[in-house]
């Protein structure tokens, strides 16, 4: 490969990689705080992921916390959940779940699991799932 033709394709990787980060601050960028608690921790919801069929409702959300949450030996900085609201009949399933170290889904990924047939249960007056199925039903 001549010098010319390495300092192109260089170049060409150097962009790629101002792209991509590019693209990573923008995707996290589309977080809306939806509710924040005494403690300073943040509930997110990603209005891109918002998907409707009738009543249903379905959004990506991220529990961040402030402080680390202490499951087992395991610290707990972030939840990711799909979630699905029944708009109609204010219930909720959870979908899928991700437990991080760090905070935004940042560090060691300590828990997975994908549910999609989880039972559902109703919208408790008040809580922070309520902020989140009004979010997602409005």
């Amino acid at each position: 490969m001549n010098n010319s033709a390495n300092k192109g394709h260089v170049f060409s990787i150097t962009i790629l990689w101002l792209l991509l980060a590019s693209v990573s601050n923008n995707a996290i960028a589309e977080w809306i705080n939806v509710s924040t608690n005494d403690n300073g921790s943040t509930v997110y919801a990603d209005p891109t992921t918002i998907q409707r069929e009738g009543n249903l409702t379905k959004i990506w959300v991220l529990f961040d916390y402030r402080e680390a949450i202490l499951e087992s030996d395991d610290r707990i900085m972030s939840i990711k959940r799909h979630e699905e609201y029944d708009c109609k009949e204010s219930q909720t399933r959870l979908l899928y779940i991700s437990k991080h170290s760090g905070r935004f889904t940042e560090g060691k990924v300590v828990y997975v699991n994908d549910i999609p047939y989880n039972k559902w249960m109703p919208v408790v007056s008040g809580s922070i799932v309520e902020d989140l199925w009004r979010y997602a039903c409005r």
